[in-house]
C-alpha cells in the first residue's frame, strides 16, 4: 500500500507538468457574442479600430457596463476602483487614467486588444460585436476617470 501512494503522486506531478506545457486551445473563445451563434462563426482576425469624434462617453454607464457580469465582465479579471470581487488575471485598472493613454489607445486596447497583445485573453469586445460602439466608449470614459 506504501507504494501506490508514491506512484499516484508521481503520476500526478508528471501529468500536472505535461498539461502546464501544452498551449491551450483558444480556437472557440473568438466566437464570443451576445447577437451572433458561436460555432457557426470563423474566427475573426484582429481588428485595430480607431475612435470616430469626440469620445462623448458616460462615466456611470461605463462603470455599470464593466461590472455587469452579463456584459462587459471586466471584473472578472481587472481591479478596478469601486469592484468587488475582481479578477488577478488581467491587470490593475484601478488607476488606468493615471496611465497617459489616449481615450483613441484605450478605444483600441478595450475593441481588441489583439492588435497589441496576440496572446491576450481579453475578449475582442468590438471585433465580435460583444459591445456596441456607444457602450465601448462609455466603458473607456470610466477608464480614463479612474485615477
Amino acid at each position: 500500500m506504501k507504494a501506490v501512494l508514491p506512484a499516484v503522486l508521481l503520476g500526478l506531478t508528471f501529468a500536472g507538468s505535461v498539461g502546464a506545457q501544452t498551449p491551450a486551445d483558444y480556437s472557440a473563445f473568438p466566437c464570443l457574442s451576445y447577437i451572433l451563434p458561436c460555432g457557426e462563426l470563423a474566427t475573426r482576425e484582429p481588428v485595430k479600430k480607431d475612435i470616430e469624434g469626440p469620445l462623448n462617453g458616460n462615466i456611470a454607464k461605463g462603470k455599470q457596463i464593466a461590472f455587469a457580469r452579463n456584459r462587459g465582465n471586466c471584473l472578472a479579471c481587472h481591479v478596478m476602483p469601486g469592484g468587488s470581487q475582481p479578477g488577478t488575471r488581467g491587470p490593475d485598472l484601478s488607476r488606468f487614467g493615471s496611465t497617459g493613454r489616449s481615450a483613441a489607445e484605450a478605444y483600441a486596447m478595450v475593441y481588441d486588444m489583439r492588435t497589441i497583445n496576440p496572446e491576450t485573453l481579453m475578449p475582442p469586445f468590438g471585433t465580435n460585436e460583444i459591445l456596441t460602439d456607444q457602450e465601448l466608449r462609455d466603458i473607456v470614459a470610466f477608464l480614463i476617470s479612474s485615477k
